[in-house]
């Protein structure tokens, strides 16, 4: 069968994160019977210059090249299948307010948001105090899972706020705070269907998610399945569906939900490249439903192979 290639590494700030599920991802499709190699690159030029080693491509990169879009685009250049989105989702899910704009325009709820186009800063912060109520929530634009996410609850710490993300990641905006229950869901083509697998409850014992608390074990918990009373659990499963479809993913992903007190669910973000060690909640919610982690990552592998032609 196919020799499939786990890219892990990449330059971006989650290196260390895709260097340790590349490993087990590539130890998973090993136990499952599938030939594999693990190709640790060091940034996308060090790939370019070994795309010929590789038969179909895995990608356990985590954020830069490997989620924006950069990468798919490099190997569908290169006629290289490769399991996962393609270029204009994988682009779109990276930057927030693009997705929140694609979402918007499909009709699924998004927090509210105000984008920084360069003005001073404490102007912005005056039309942000006018717009939303503290708490709010600060995002750097185009960085994945929780990096470069503030919550600031004074009026004092806005301005430093933005001025710190500004100066670390450029382009950022300003989120409404919705105080509820956090989910994270994903999901997986099996059997030519797009399916929702086991929903996940997040509970962060700090009070907000933070990168550090995404992948430091203590601060959080999981809870698989979820506890939701049946029509709200079928209405997160909609909206996660209809959101994964929106942004033209192909094959998973893991849409963030977070369900506000009166039971609306709002679409936070989308990952196009869920994090996949045995640690991670992807394989946690597929091990729910009875799908190890060599079964996972085959079906995953699957959407090289079944692609539709125009994306």
């Amino acid at each position: 069968s196919t020799t499939v290639t786990v890219i892990s590494g990449g330059d971006s700030s989650e290196r260390i994160v895709s260097l340790s599920s590349g490993r087990q991802v590539y130890e998973a499709f090993r136990e499952g019977g599938r030939p594999a190699v693990l190709m640790e690159i060091d940034d996308i030029n060090d790939l370019a210059s070994r795309l010929d080693e590789i038969e179909v491509a895995f990608i356990a990169l985590h954020g830069g090249d490997g989620e924006d879009g950069t990468v798919q685009q490099l190997l569908q250049d290169h006629g290289i299948p490769y399991a996962g989105s393609g270029p204009s989702a994988s682009a779109i899910g990276m930057d927030k307010l693009a997705t929140k704009k694609v979402l918007i325009e499909a009709g699924i709820t998004v927090p509210h948001a105000m984008n920084y186009s360069g003005e001073d800063m404490a102007q912005f912060a005056d039309k942000v105090m006018k717009e939303f109520s503290l708490p709010v929530v600060v995002k750097a634009q185009g960085q994945g899972e929780s990096i470069g996410v503030k919550l600031v609850k004074d009026v004092r710490d806005l301005v430093p706020t933005f001025e710190d993300l500004h100066n670390e990641f450029g382009p950022f905006f300003v989120d409404e705070f919705i105080s509820g229950r956090e989910f994270t869901v994903p999901v997986l083509r099996m059997d030519g269907e797009d399916t929702v697998l086991p929903i996940i409850e997040v509970k962060s014992k700090t009070d907000f998610f933070s990168f550090e608390a995404k992948y430091t074990g203590d601060n959080f918990e999981v809870i698989i399945p979820a506890p939701l009373d049946e029509p709200t659990a079928q209405h997160v499963r909609d909206v996660t569906l209809r959101t994964h479809q929106a942004i033209g993913c192909w094959g998973f992903s893991r849409v963030d939900v977070l369900l506000s007190a009166s039971g609306d669910p709002y679409v936070i973000e989308i990952n196009t490249l869920p994090g996949m060690s045995h640690s991670s909640v992807m394989h946690r919610s597929a091990q729910v439903a009875g799908i190890d982690l060599p079964h996972l990552v085959e079906l995953m592998l699957q959407s090289a192979f079944d692609r539709p032609q125009s994306g």
